[in-house]
């Protein structure tokens, strides 16, 4: 192994280490228990198999929920309404306890997907599993064409004071930050996807009574009106499947092919 390769596989051992840190304290008491993981990663299809789309979507769930909430949710049926795919994980709060879930996306799911021949993959995330979305974005960005960001949890209060007191995102210079590693990471992704010349496409919903709300300003300024969604509501299901009905029918997917 070479020193590069040596120094980003102790980065990324660290960055899953810290998102064990993070996620465990978005929990609430009583909820340190995690289900047993699995490999592969668990998840449920919505692929017609007479004729695969063009597009797909993974949604990842948020804390407390599993890829069957989506299911209950009916988040399936836009996709067979409006011609993509639907792939929900059971990305549970297990992978990041063991610090699996970014590998176990990029193998079990996002790979084969592309061996599949999707030619756009997007990913929606769910409160905790926004974070997780933004997370696996930083550390494969050119692999996702878009995220979809749910009520995310982006980080503490004193991730979006520093990136503030610095005059936001387009002043804020990762390399002079008192942030973690992998907060710097995830933010520093939604920087470079958020600037006029990624191929990333980023989308923001949530709900204006929201508890999270209070860290989206530093992104909704930079992100164009139409890619930002809200509704009346606070941070539910009954607020993310109206955000969803919304974004899903103007999802701008290429054409399948003939």
């Amino acid at each position: 192994m070479t020193k590069q390769e040596s120094l980003s596989a102790l980065r990324k051992s660290f960055f899953l280490y810290a998102l064990l840190l993070t996620t465990t304290a978005i929990l609430p008491a009583g909820c340190a228990f995690a289900p047993p993981t699995e490999t592969p990663l668990p998840q449920i299809r919505f692929v017609d198999n007479n004729k695969q789309s063009s597009a797909l979507i993974i949604m990842l769930p948020g804390r407390g929920d599993r890829a069957e909430t989506f299911v209950a949710e009916g988040f399936q049926h836009q996709g067979q309404q409006f011609g993509f795919d639907t792939i929900m994980v059971d990305a549970h709060f297990g992978y990041y306890k063991e610090r699996s879930l970014i590998p176990r996306l990029h193998q079990d799911i996002v790979l084969p997907a592309k061996a599949a021949g999707y030619q756009e993959i997007w990913m929606l995330g769910v409160s905790m599993g926004g974070f997780g979305s933004v997370l696996y974005a930083s550390n494969h960005p050119e692999e996702l064409d878009g995220v979809i960001l749910l009520a995310p949890y982006l980080g503490d209060r004193n991730v979006i004071d520093e990136i503030e007191e610095s005059g936001g995102l387009e002043s804020w210079n990762p390399a002079e930050s008192n942030l973690k590693d992998y907060e710097i990471a995830a933010w520093s992704w939604l920087r470079d996807s958020t600037s006029n010349d990624s191929h990333s496409q980023v989308v923001l919903g949530y709900g204006l009574s929201d508890r999270l709300a209070s860290a989206y300003p530093v992104l909704l300024e930079r992100l164009d009106a139409q890619q930002i969604y809200t509704v009346e509501g606070g941070h539910g299901w009954r607020s993310w499947i109206t955000l969803w009905n919304e974004i899903s029918a103007e999802l701008d997917f290429q054409p399948d092919p003939q």
